[in-house]
């Protein structure tokens, strides 16, 4: 699937909506479904989700620095454009995805083992910020190509919240997918 070069907030906040659906189907399975791993190397579909929990709080926790460095926060409507260099990027994680991305430690799933169902909560909680925001952004007006926050990893580089949010669906989905994988292992044995 190809990243459009331009997406309004509502179509932001249906990607969001859609994401907590696919949670909540994930996370309505058995327990010994959820945490099954492929192999001792890989992660379940919980620690994927511990992960994606870790990702998503960095990417909101820069996202309201930016907010709160802003006087005034730019209007101008609700269409988006993502950066070509973001589109790319999250094309590239789409799946079936043909690249693999080395995870850095800080985004490894949490040593703490949460109750799945309490993994899969909190995952539907950082979608809900992320609705609330957009919400906010729909709301207000906000131009979100031109507030702007750090990369949560690579912190010399500036995005805007619109290339957070793009970067944010494509990494869910990528991982959603996987979710798919270890579950059509897990119902072959």
């Amino acid at each position: 699937m190809s990243i459009p070069k331009k997406v309004t907030i509502s179509e932001l906040k249906e990607k969001f909506e859609g994401a907590k659906t696919v949670i909540h189907e994930f996370g309505s399975l058995d327990s010994e479904t959820v945490i099954f791993k492929l192999n001792p190397e890989t992660w379940s579909c919980v620690e994927i989700c511990q992960h994606l929990i870790r990702f998503n709080d960095m990417y909101l926790q820069e996202m309201d620095r930016g907010l709160e460095k802003l006087k005034v926060i730019p209007v101008n409507g609700n269409s988006c454009s993502p950066s070509w260099a973001v589109r790319k990027l999250a094309g590239y994680m789409e799946p079936p995805y043909k690249l693999g991305i080395k995870t850095i430690k800080p985004m490894f799933p949490s040593n703490v083992d949460l109750e799945p169902a309490e993994t899969f909560m909190k995952l539907i909680e950082t979608q809900d910020e992320i609705i609330d925001r957009l919400e906010t952004a729909e709301k207000e007006r906000w131009n979100l190509d031109k507030i702007k926050g750090r990369h949560p990893i690579l912190k010399f580089l500036k995005i805007s919240f619109t290339d957070s949010l793009i970067l944010i669906d494509a990494h869910q989905r990528r991982h959603f997918w996987q979710f798919e994988q270890i579950l059509k292992v897990r119902s072959e044995m």
